[in-house]
């Protein structure tokens, strides 16, 4: 397999990956602020949600050389 072709496919799965996160962690945030959760406990799953849809979109936009 060549070298462009490895670079194309890793860069296919992170995209997939990435989108993966991305709704992963919207779908979080927005169970997380439409249920009635425990107020302790709810910042802690809106950073995870956060860090998820930051990691998701940064991953969509990257271009691995």
């Amino acid at each position: 397999m060549s070298e462009q072709a490895q670079d194309t496919r890793l860069n296919f799965v992170t995209k997939i990956l990435g989108l993966i996160l991305l709704l992963v962690g919207i779908f979080v945030e927005y169970m997380t602020l439409t249920t009635s959760l425990y107020p302790a406990l709810s910042w802690m799953f809106q950073i995870i949600a956060i860090i998820m849809i930051v990691v998701g979109a940064l991953s969509l936009i990257a271009k691995i050389t």
